[in-house]
């Protein structure tokens, strides 16, 4: 692989994994909900300059528009939610390995809802990748399966992969008939309109007043260069490397460059469960990205 296509899925990774410290400085402020609507306002104003500059087209069908909601429900509310809820409870570092799960459990539910053939091959990654979780989130401690002693932000975390892979679905149905910036854009309008209502539950008119810099900075990097740049920078991978690449490079990599970065911003220790966590999931990511039929170009 060129060493100048490398960089594409590189910086992704990096910007990706920006959003998870950004996440951490942000909810000390904020509930999730009003994160959430804030990070997501800031992405929307974004998409919609590029959409005007590039003149993307965002035309859609009526029949659809149900579809679309969904969109918003499940990859901008509920994953949001359970990510921003997430990082009160629980180290980043966790958070970034259980999302590197995402692709897998997506992949899972493909095969159970979709009918999508796996290979043994595949299954033995998904087999291997969820043994590497319960590694961590038993902490090394498989006997807490048993007794149910888990983190609650570890729970969450895995509610947010389970969104996540729910808005993946509905992304592949509908990626027929619109292009990838189409979904975004309108999964981000949906989701701003519910989060507006939703996020009165938080108050969050009153929170926005006494915001810090850090998390208004924070915001500001999530919505516009983690959500906009970021997926602008992850399809051109894609169209570069391809989708199976691109997706098993970010989501390795990920977990790596926020386990480093909140060890050197937030002082939280790369422990040998986390180690031992990370080597699983990424070992059984690669079997389940392996190509099922015919070889990626």
């Amino acid at each position: 692989m060129p060493k100048h296509t490398i960089l594409l899925p590189l910086v992704t990774s990096l910007l990706f994994a920006g959003s998870f410290i950004a996440g951490k400085y942000t909810t000390a402020d904020l509930g999730p909900l009003t994160t959430s609507l804030l990070r997501y306002i800031v992405a929307l104003v974004f998409l919609m300059s590029l959409a005007i500059a590039k003149r993307f087209s965002l035309t859609i069908g009526l029949p659809d528009l149900g579809k679309l909601v969904l969109l918003g429900l499940f990859g901008t509310v509920g994953y949001h939610y359970f990510f921003f809820s997430a990082l009160r409870h629980t180290e980043v570092a966790n958070t970034a390995i259980i999302n590197a799960l995402s692709p897998i459990i997506t992949a899972l539910m493909a095969a159970l809802l979709l009918k999508e053939r796996l290979s043994s091959r595949n299954y033995w990654g998904v087999a291997i990748a969820v043994v590497g979780a319960l590694v961590l989130l038993t902490k090394g401690q498989m006997q807490n399966l048993l007794k149910f002693n888990m983190n609650l932000g570890d729970g969450l975390m895995l509610f947010a992969v389970i969104s996540w892979a729910i808005y993946a679905l509905l992304v592949k149905r509908l990626s027929e008939k619109y292009s990838g910036f189409c979904l975004f854009f309108y999964a981000t309008l949906f989701g701003v309109v519910m989060l507006i209502g939703l996020a009165f539950t938080e108050n969050w008119t009153w929170y926005i007043n006494s915001i810090s810099m850090a998390s208004f900075w924070s915001l500001i990097y999530m919505g516009a260069v983690a959500s906009g740049v970021g997926y602008l920078l992850y399809t051109l991978s894609i169209g570069k490397i391809g989708p199976t690449r691109t997706s098993s490079f970010v989501y390795s990599l990920v977990p790596i460059f926020v386990a480093v970065l909140a060890l050197l911003l937030f002082d939280e220790p790369i422990t040998a469960v986390m180690m031992i966590s990370v080597a699983g999931i990424l070992l059984g990511l690669r079997l389940m990205m392996s190509p099922r039929a015919s070889p990626e170009t």
